[in-house]
């Protein structure tokens, strides 16, 4: 990566770990910070002649695909094709920063973000809100559950069982599950949703606070690996249970729905679009899943909306 993108992003990181640190401090001190931080914003892009600073903002979190590592940088599958975009982009300067789920969404429209970038599924209501990037991933579902209970077939077999799911609002697998409730009234599957990590949802599957997750195959690998949970089990979904997520498959950037963020779209497109070309989001797949999760080329032709 070039220097010059690893020093612009380093700026916003240490931004990003300021606002978290205010905010934990109570409401006030976090609107006082983000007055300052948005006149620092304005100061840079006025100084900075034809750079136009764009702030990037994430949850910060699931691995493989976004983590936050103890010193306060970032890394991930979704972080590097971010990086690998930027980098080809010398007309924009990238700032990246952490927020809660739901403050990206209300930053966004506030004009406080100019991107935001968290695995983000497509679901037609916010699309309605939201530009929508080409995709740069395609998950691959495995159901997560207690490894003494008999292995799920689908989720009608979860739904006649009564298990419950903790999942995050507006990600891909709730919107999925969702769906499913919508249009299967006598075969529900509860929701718990939850902003908690992972790590604890994992914990609650093993201790029976809910009973089952459907999961990406880097996800479940991840976190196996980094803590253990030998009380959990996987099974690949079917082609026909994976069908059911179609909708929710592939993983975009999502942008504000307004000239600006039609503009800045084009110009991510446009990289994205080379990157799948020469190789390099295949490199990056390779690096973190261990296997070729790129949108087929068809994909990097007409934006989803």
């Amino acid at each position: 990566m070039k220097q010059s993108l690893v020093k612009k992003l380093t700026a916003g990181i240490l931004t990003g770990a300021l606002a978290i640190s205010v905010t934990a401090c109570g409401g006030n001190s976090a609107d006082t910070n983000n007055a300052s931080t948005n006149a620092d914003v304005s100061a840079e892009t006025e100084n900075s002649g034809d750079v136009t600073v764009i702030n990037a903002v994430t949850g910060g979190s699931p691995k493989p695909y976004i983590s936050v590592e103890e010193d306060g940088s970032y890394s991930g599958y979704d972080i590097e094709v971010l990086q690998a975009v930027f980098d080809r982009l010398p007309q924009y300067s990238l700032n990246l920063r952490t927020a809660e789920f739901d403050a990206i969404f209300s930053g966004l429209t506030a004009g406080n973000y100019q991107i935001a970038v968290n695995n983000f599924s497509y679901n037609e209501k916010r699309a309605e809100s939201y530009y929508y990037s080409f995709p740069y991933d395609e998950i691959k579902y495995v159901f997560v559950q207690r490894a003494d209970d008999e292995p799920l077939t689908s989720l009608q077999d979860a739904a006649d069982r009564g298990y419950k799911i903790e999942a995050g609002a507006g990600v891909n697998v709730t919107n999925a599950i969702e769906k499913w409730n919508e249009e299967n009234p006598e075969s529900q599957i509860e929701i718990i949703y939850t902003e908690a990590d992972l790590s604890v949802v994992f914990e609650h599957i093993q201790d029976g606070t809910s009973d089952f997750r459907v999961d990406d195959l880097p996800i479940y690998n991840s976190y196996i690996e980094e803590f253990g949970f030998d009380g959990l089990q996987k099974t690949e979904l079917s082609a026909d249970e994976t069908a059911k997520f179609s909708t929710a498959l592939d993983a975009y950037f999502l942008f504000p729905l307004n000239d600006e963020g039609a503009a800045l779209r084009e110009d991510v497109n446009k990289v994205l679009k080379e990157l799948q070309e020469d190789g390099t989001l295949e490199e990056l797949s390779q690096k973190y899943f261990g296997a070729d999760q790129v949108p087929s080329a068809d994909k990097f032709e007409t934006p989803i909306n």
